[in-house]
């Protein structure tokens, strides 16, 4: 459901319940918030949940589900708010069918709401979270990206292939976007492993360093992986077995730009000299994170035969059985 309402008559609608909004009083439980807007999707997901008291020396400690659950009844609702005062506000939903990340607590405490709302460029957003019984308000603002994430390299290109090597790196490079400094790439190495003629597919996930670009007049923002460092990971990753070949197949990888507010939040969390992370806070009467954040990936980046071959001959990784790549040809093997 969307209303478009102005600023005037928004704040008129929120007056009429009480003159006064409370905030949250001290010695509750604070409710935690995490909506990262996504400029490629057109439904934006809240999580909302709640602190809980942890006891120090407890390392079996373990809180109770409902620790977490901010039980009482709520309104979810995004605003973006135009040049005029103008505000267009889109009411969320809770939802129930979102597959959570492995840790303590099952999905029925992971509570989730679903705002369908397109993100528009370059835009300030605001997100409201109303308890009615309580009259109490969380909010928190934040400025969309100004612009769509675009990859530079890797472009596939026939004909282009990736080289690591110990003396070459390689480049993962994106437009810059304003509004959007926080930048990092993952890359997953995939190698096929034959042992008495069966075949098993596996990969090595290579998450890189956060890269930070706040100079908008720099065309590219780029990230570099060491071609020496990932011969080194993969020695240190992969087991030498009897019997075991192993086949190269590819690159894959996975690009993650984020917003102001999420770069905040992060360098302050990478900050040894911090105080505590929650120094860094999106909302008012709550703790969390109101940014953006959005992703592309790109598959099946093919190897050089220069990559290939050092893998397989190379000091770092030569004990693991890859093959080179005269011996894949002869082998007639499809690599992808």
């Amino acid at each position: 459901m969307k209303l478009r309402i102005s600023a005037l008559a928004f704040l008129t609608v929120i007056g009429a319940c009480s003159t006064d909004v409370e905030l949250i009083a001290p010695g509750d439980p604070i409710p935690v918030v995490y909506c990262l807007l996504d400029p490629e999707d057109s439904i934006q997901y809240v999580r909302i949940g709640s602190t809980y008291s942890v006891y120090p020396g407890d390392t079996n400690f373990r809180p109770d589900q409902k620790e977490i659950l901010v039980d009482q009844e709520m309104s979810v609702y995004l605003s973006i708010e135009y040049t005029d005062l103008s505000q267009k506000i889109t009411f969320g939903y809770p939802v129930y069918n979102i597959q959570k990340d492995s840790g303590w607590f099952p999905s029925t405490v992971n509570q989730m709401y679903a705002i369908p709302c397109r993100i528009e460029p370059g835009a300030r957003y605001s997100l409201y979270i109303h308890f009615p019984a309580t009259n109490k308000i969380i909010h928190g603002e934040t400025v969309s990206f100004d612009g769509m994430l675009s990859v530079v390299d890797p472009e596939l290109v026939p004909g282009r292939e990736a080289t690591l090597l110990n003396s070459t790196d390689y480049y993962v490079r994106i437009h810059t976007v304003t509004y959007g400094p926080i930048f990092q790439s993952t890359m997953t190495f995939r190698y096929a492993e034959l042992k008495n003629g069966i075949r098993k597919d596996k990969s090595l996930v290579l998450p890189q360093k956060f890269i930070y670009q706040y100079d908008p007049m720099v065309k590219y923002c780029e990230q570099r992986i060491s071609g020496e460092r990932f011969l080194i990971e993969v020695a240190r990753a992969i087991q030498p077995e009897e019997k075991v070949r192993r086949i190269p197949l590819g690159l894959d990888f996975h690009v993650s730009l984020g917003g102001s507010d999420l770069a905040l939040k992060i360098q302050a969390e990478n900050n040894t000299q911090s105080f505590s992370i929650l120094e860094v806070n999106s909302f008012d009467n709550a703790i969390g994170v109101f940014s953006c954040l959005t992703h592309a990936r790109i598959f099946n980046v093919p190897l050089s035969r220069f990559t290939i071959d050092t893998l397989a001959l190379g000091p770092q990784t030569r004990n693991l059985g890859f093959l080179t790549a005269a011996q894949i040809d002869s082998m007639n093997y499809e690599t992808h």
